[in-house]
């Protein structure tokens, strides 16, 4: 079962960015909730530029990066006006969305963006996690994902059938949560769980315990 290993008062003398990483890291040292180089962290902050602006800055894990061992240096840094307005479009190729993203960088040298960059900027929360628990993966690999995720989160939480990693599931999810403002995470077929929250120890509470995922009937995940 997934181990809560979080420690509120090392988390709280954090600045933001390194707060991002401490949540990371918590995430990755349990295999069942998230697995090698899966998921991705992000968080919504307020940063100077090299000019002395204020700008809103998106720090989403970097293509490649492992949440267990990730780095301060091992998060994209990307300025989320600039990002914002692609929600109002209808498509965008994968090859689009990553030339876009690149010149949206505010600071250089740093890894190159996660292609689930934009689920992570669509989604309107300062914090936000995608994981892959294990249980959950269990469940939603079934036939009638849909009906057992509804079991269990009922209306907390909204679904959507497996599509590929991009632009289309980035504003289905980004939809998904602006429709439906009670909800609090989003589950997706054969894919894992979006969860989100004003804070690092919010956010990261809502990725639900192993125990609390098996439908009422089911006696074993095994």
């Amino acid at each position: 079962m997934p181990q809560n290993l979080w420690n509120d008062a090392d988390a709280r003398k954090l600045p933001d960015l390194e707060g991002l990483v401490y949540r990371s890291n918590m995430l990755g040292r349990d295999r069942s909730v998230v697995n090698i180089y899966g998921g991705n962290t992000s968080a919504k902050l307020k940063m100077t530029d090299h000019v002395g602006r204020t700008v809103e800055v998106l720090a989403v894990k970097a293509s490649g990066s492992d949440v267990l061992t990730i780095v301060e240096k091992g998060f994209a840094l990307l300025r989320l006006d600039e990002i914002k307005p692609l929600f109002q479009r209808k498509a965008m190729t994968d090859e689009e969305m990553t030339a876009y993203l690149e010149r949206t960088a505010f600071e250089p040298g740093r890894p190159r963006q996660s292609i689930e960059t934009l689920l992570h900027a669509f989604v309107p929360h300062p914090h936000v996690d995608h994981t892959h628990p294990d249980a959950l993966i269990s469940i939603m690999c079934t036939q009638d994902a849909e009906a057992q995720a509804r079991a269990i989160y009922g209306e907390r939480m909204a679904y959507v059938p497996y599509i590929r990693p991009g632009f289309a599931l980035s504003k289905w999810i980004g939809g998904k949560v602006r429709e439906n403002p009670n909800i609090e995470c989003v589950v997706m077929g054969k894919h894992g769980l979006v969860t989100w929250g004003p804070d690092s120890l919010s956010v990261r509470s809502r990725v639900i315990p192993a125990r609390c995922l098996i439908p009422a009937g089911v006696t074993s995940l095994e």
